[in-house]
């Protein structure tokens, strides 16, 4: 629930709130390249190949996910429009398929890499990624064994689980350093999927920036351990819709609530403060995946910028987004979106 302090923090804020979330970054996320096999985490080499020789021509800026994550820690303002690449996983299509077109550009790139993965079929060995490393891509941590870090295991309690994700995360680390010679600075969620206390750990594993896969444009007033992604894989992964994606502009939201996505009540609620003038419902579109739909509903007991967001059904799915989007009064496009995790039995409903 909003408090009433914060609305009128707000408030006295929003003169100042177009320094506060000056630039911007759309970044794309990808996992495999010609890998047919697998169609929803695949983008075919031409059209990744179309993807980068656009960014070039239309004299994009690119900047690495280091920099941005940089410039976020230290509250420097962000570039006008900008993008960033990554990959997760470190299939061995990245090193065979994905390197050499990436190379035609010279576009910085970050790989993800799950340790425990590192050398067995199909991923990258230890030899590859130090040669990646020393062209200059930047190694990110995306766990060792790439579990459902929201997932508690049979009879696990909650200290036991946390014990167990920091165990992980220091393993991974260690491999990091012992063959790579550092531990990565960067760390990108498994699947996408975060909780409130998964996002603890992570702050206080040292890490700079974390990286989950809802959609959405980063700016600079963003929570840097939520960071979000605009996933290149399957029916995404085309030219028309990376253009549209890199056309959006972020929908600045001051205040999420709740912040943890796991599902605690279906359809769950989610209140949002949006700064700025009220803002007609009717002019967000609001999308939610599966045979199911969702609608925006302006708060209007509390101050002018207060809305939620509501789905007619239950969700569907292990994860779930609702996702607005809103044409601004120049008419460009705006975009946020709010992760969802329906798990059975997890860290953040223990905790409570």
């Amino acid at each position: 629930m909003f408090k009433l302090l914060c609305s009128v923090v707000l408030l006295l804020l929003m003169p100042m709130l177009s320094q506060v979330y000056a630039g911007q970054v759309n970044t794309f996320i990808y996992h495999r390249f010609d890998e047919n096999r697998y169609p929803s985490t695949n983008i075919s080499a031409e059209i990744f190949s179309q993807q980068l020789d656009y960014i070039k021509k239309q004299n994009v800026e690119v900047i690495s996910l280091n920099e941005l994550s940089t410039r976020l820690a230290a509250g420097k303002d962000l570039p006008d429009h900008a993008v960033s690449f990554c990959v997760d996983d470190a299939f061995r299509s990245f090193y065979d398929v994905g390197m050499p077109i990436i190379r035609q550009y010279g576009f910085p790139f970050t790989l993800f890499v799950n340790t425990d993965a590192v050398g067995t079929h199909g991923y990258l060995n230890w030899d590859e990624l130090k040669k990646l490393a020393a062209e200059g891509v930047t190694i990110g941590n995306h766990t060792a064994n790439h579990a459902y870090l929201v997932e508690l295991q049979p009879g696990e309690t909650f200290p036991q689980w946390k014990k167990r994700i920091q165990a992980d995360i220091e393993k991974s680390q260690q491999q990091f350093e012992k063959h790579l010679g550092f531990k990565p600075t960067l760390f990108a969620y498994p699947y996408g999927e975060y909780s409130a206390e998964v996002v603890k750990i992570i702050k206080n594993s040292g890490f700079v920036a974390a990286f989950a896969q809802q959609s959405g444009v980063i700016h600079s007033g963003q929570n840097r351990y939520i960071l979000p992604r605009f996933p290149m894989g399957g029916p995404f992964a085309t030219f028309a819709g990376f253009k549209l994606k890199l056309s959006m502009k972020p929908l600045l939201v001051a205040e999420d609530d709740p912040f943890d996505p796991v599902i605690r009540d279906n359809p769950p609620v989610l209140r949002l403060q949006i700064p700025g003038k009220q803002i007609d419902p009717k002019r967000f579109n609001c999308f939610v995946q599966g045979d199911n739909r969702c609608w925006v509903e302006a708060v209007k007991v509390n101050s002018p910028g207060e809305y939620r967001i509501l789905a007619e059904k239950p969700l569907t799915g292990r994860r779930n987004k609702y996702t607005l989007t809103l044409q601004s009064g120049q008419g460009d496009w705006l975009w946020y979106s709010h992760l969802w995790v329906n798990a059975k039995k997890t860290a953040g409903k223990i905790a409570d």
